[in-house]
């Protein structure tokens, strides 16, 4: 996006104003240790390789939420069963292949991106016993799906995400 330029003439004095799009500076990262420089570079790979995920699944929510916004409850459910199908053959192989690590921070992530925690999500589009048998395979694998995303428990994922441009 190009700035925007305004002029102004106020008598004879020409004043122009300058919108520059914003801008996030940040300091770069110094670690007391090479372990937390190491988990730190970890963490950056990891998000690196679940980001299409994130986004493929962020794109997938809002569709269904957009397409469903009107459907009756029959008409929903045969959708999102239409849908589920689709999403299974596209990235069930590809998330299987994830380690638990990844797992929670597209758990994480995807609450950061759509304001709404993995729970909640199954809950909604499934039924509140399949959520619940998904939230405790999650638990016993050390992956909480009702935890919510705090900016200021999760500074590096924020840092990375932001250095990333989310």
């Amino acid at each position: 996006m190009f700035p925007t330029v305004s002029k102004s003439n106020e008598d004879t004095a020409k004043t122009y104003h300058v919108q520059l799009n914003e801008v996030l500076i940040m300091d770069s990262r110094v670690f007391a240790n090479d372990t937390l420089r190491y988990n730190y570079n970890q963490m950056k790979h990891y998000v690196q390789m679940i980001l299409p995920y994130l986004d493929a699944a962020v794109v997938m929510f809002n569709d269904i939420d957009i397409n469903t916004a009107k459907l009756n409850r029959r008409a929903r459910k045969q959708y999102i069963k239409s849908r589920e199908s689709e999403i299974k053959d596209k990235f069930e192989d590809k998330l299987k292949s994830l380690n638990i690590t990844q797992g929670r921070l597209l758990v994480k992530l995807l609450h950061r991106q759509l304001s709404i925690n993995c729970y909640s999500i199954l809950k909604e589009l499934k039924n509140p016993i399949t959520a619940a048998y998904y939230k405790s395979w999650a638990n016993l694998n050390g992956i909480k799906l009702n935890e919510e995303y705090k900016e200021v428990e999760n500074r590096d994922l924020e840092r990375i995400m932001r250095s990333l441009g989310y």
